[in-house]
């Protein structure tokens, strides 16, 4: 096993902790992302980023699914770059989740793509499926957490409790959360079946008896999404409690981030059942792009959103972080490498630490 450090800011209010990641992944997950990094989407092998009419180059973002707070978040990134750069625009586009960003900056349809701790470990230790990628990824911001919490509508409050052949779905999709999050259930469960519903959908397949166990996140320890918040309206949502001795094999287990979120927040109201304090599966999440990206869009890029970081910050919760200089850099993969123009924006601006690694 090999660690793979997650650094945290103490002065941002972020949790530091310790992610290290086991040696392989299942078959099914590698052969799935095998298709993903290998094949194309019938629209071509490059991203169209040679610019509109106006000379500007387009840069091409993927993050997360359509109805998520990360792509709404994405959205408001875009409208900053495009409202005040005169060389770039972007365009951010939904994705599958992380897998399917590293896949697409593959397969050179995306500049810059949202990843999490678990493939980063997994990059950094070339494993299959990345080991064999076209270019080297290298990080260049902070994005945020999410610490994520298991809810169902039976009326079950502990995770010892589900019953036998329930149907989880521990996030969408093409996900390393969902790989960190089975991973934490084996701890409890050696009987449930492994769905995928999407996040704005899981309320109904509840209502509807598709759906026993749903996933949700609680955005940096702060605040829900709206379709968490449609959820609790929609039916009674329980928060399921990880059994004490199973929270201690959580946060001796070196691949799992096990971290407590304080649920007693006036904005975190509404649940059927919900412990003051829930432990929460924490991944952090950054933002990478392929090493070849030209030096010079990098650096605007991140010029662009920290000198207009006040109104992006009107844009989207997820992006009020950025007010504060300590958070573009606050959670950043140890040892994974940064674009040469994210380092000299960052040792410039004042965030960088002597520890982090820059690429070629």
């Amino acid at each position: 096993m090999v660690e793979n450090p997650i650094r945290g800011d103490d002065s941002t209010g972020r949790r530091a902790f310790l992610t290290a990641l086991g040696a392989g992944t299942t078959a099914a997950l590698a052969g799935c992302l095998d298709e993903e990094l290998g094949g194309g989407n019938g629209n071509g092998n490059g991203n169209g980023n040679g610019g509109g009419g106006d000379g500007s180059e387009n840069l091409v973002m993927v993050t997360s699914q359509a109805e998520t707070g990360t792509q709404a978040a994405s959205q408001g990134i875009a409208s900053t770059v495009d409202s005040n750069s005169d060389r770039l625009s972007v365009d951010a586009q939904p994705s599958q989740g992380t897998e399917d960003n590293i896949g697409r900056l593959d397969r050179e349809e995306a500049d810059i793509g949202m990843i999490q701790n678990h493939s980063a470990g997994m990059i950094m230790n070339e494993e299959e499926p990345y080991h064999d990628l076209s270019y080297q990824p290298q990080q260049i911001m902070n994005y945020n957490d999410l610490p994520w919490l298991l809810v169902n509508n039976q009326g079950w409050t502990s995770i010892d409790e589900i019953e036998a052949g329930a149907r989880i779905s521990p996030t969408p999709g093409q996900s390393g959360t969902r790989d960190m999050i089975t991973d934490a259930l084996d701890y409890v469960l050696d009987d449930y079946e492994v769905i995928s519903v999407e996040y704005g959908e899981q309320a109904g397949a509840m209502q509807e008896g598709q759906l026993d166990v749903a996933a949700i996140t609680i955005s940096n320890f702060d605040f829900e999404a709206a379709w968490i918040q449609e959820m609790k309206q929609t039916v009674d949502t329980y928060v399921l409690e990880w059994p004490d001795d199973v929270v201690d094999d959580l946060q001796d287990d070196p691949g799992i981030a096990a971290e407590p979120i304080d649920m007693t927040q006036d904005n975190l109201e509404g649940y059927a059942h919900a412990p003051d304090e829930a432990i929460g599966i924490n991944i952090a999440y950054n933002y990478i792009v392929r090493d070849d990206l030209e030096y010079d869009a990098v650096y605007e890029f991140l010029e662009t959103l920290y000198d207009h970081r006040e109104e992006m910050a009107d844009d989207h919760a997820y992006l009020g972080y950025f007010v504060d200089d300590e958070w573009w850099t606050a959670r950043m993969y140890d040892d994974f490498p940064f674009h040469p123009a994210a380092a000299d924006f960052f040792q410039e601006l004042g965030v960088w630490d002597d520890d982090f690694v820059v690429g070629d």
